[in-house]
């Protein structure tokens, strides 16, 4: 990906505010779901239409995460206080705080691949059973992943400052706050649709993404950290907002979400083959043969990997590494 032209690159990093209107447009549908799910919660056909609803608001906060995601990187403002209120607002739906994401996913950049990094799930800190082991990775890349990365999220607490720790509660309280006031107000039936199944399909949604891009790939070089997926999913990046574009994201993080798109297709002919083979056209092709390879799972491979490697020495001088820089463009 060194060779891509620069020229390329400059109108990739190009900033255009107009695409922050998907902010808006994002909850506006959503608004309008749930306008549906009151004017159906008595229909004969409820609950598939309540489960229409949910999945499709499922993939809309994932579109709104991509765009915190951003704002983390400072890719939507060069405002520092605009990029928080963009990655707050939009990250708040995930139920995480965007305090803590923020240093998780800038130090996550740093590390990619390591054995520390929380994106490399090593099955074998876990158990040492052959079948244990492939029945774990299936299920924490298929619904467990939110569970595990829950779960790690305590190492980044402890790099929080006492302020940074204290922005971390009153996000997460601001947020479930506001929860428990629509579960409040809101028929049961409609907050079940309108959050907690849109919630659970997200936790789907996130062990499948999390597998396709990091699954078995080597740290090292940014280039060959991840894959990109779904480049022919036209109405799922649309809802997304291009989050299926990791590799390139990896490689150059300050490319904003809606030029990840029209740079790959741009630069698709400079990538080396290594980088074209991390790249596929669907989502269920590559997470099919992602779960194809942890059937066939050889616990002697993964162990190769980290032979001689000290994991507590490997940990520890990780987690003292500060992450990359919002603005960072490669």
């Amino acid at each position: 990906m060194d060779t891509v032209p620069r020229e390329l690159l400059q109108a990739a990093y190009k900033r255009n505010p107009i695409h922050l209107l998907k902010i808006p447009l994002h909850f506006g549908i959503w608004a309008a779901v749930t306008w549906v799910l009151y004017a159906t919660q008595h229909h004969a056909l409820a609950l598939p239409i309540g489960v229409a609803c949910s999945w499709l608001i499922a993939n809309l906060v994932r579109g709104l995460g991509a765009v915190a995601h951003d704002a983390v990187h400072g890719s939507c403002s060069r405002s520092k206080l605009t990029s928080y209120v963009i990655a707050l607002l939009c990250w708040a739906p995930t139920g995480m705080s965007v305090t803590l994401y923020t240093n998780y996913h800038l130090h996550h950049h740093k590390i990619a691949n390591t054995y520390p990094d929380v994106d490399n799930f090593v099955v074998t800190d876990y158990t040492r059973n052959p079948v244990l082991a492939k029945l774990l990775l299936l299920a924490v890349y298929t619904f467990a992943y939110p569970l595990y990365f829950l779960g790690c999220m305590a190492r980044y607490v402890k790099r929080l400052s006492p302020l940074q720790r204290v922005k971390m509660n009153v996000e997460l309280l601001g947020f479930y706050g506001l929860m428990a006031f629509f579960f409040w107000v809101m028929p049961l039936q409609v907050f079940f649709f309108f959050y907690v199944l849109p919630f659970i399909f997200g936790a789907i949604l996130a062990s499948v993404t999390s597998m396709i891009e990091h699954y078995e790939m080597l740290p090292g070089e940014d280039a060959y950290s991840s894959r990109t997926y779904g480049t022919s999913a036209r109405v799922t990046n649309f809802l997304w907002n291009n989050v299926t574009y990791h590799n390139e994201h990896h490689k150059f993080p300050g490319i904003p979400f809606y030029n990840l798109r029209s740079f790959h297709e741009a630069a698709y002919p400079y990538y080396d083959e290594r980088v074209k083979s991390a790249c596929h056209p669907s989502i269920v092709g590559v997470a099919l043969e992602l779960y194809g390879r942890i059937l066939k799972l050889e616990l002697a491979k993964l162990d190769e990997r980290y032979r001689g490697l000290n994991k507590d020495d490997e940990r520890r001088k990780m987690m003292a590494l500060n992450g990359i820089q919002p603005g960072a463009t490669a």
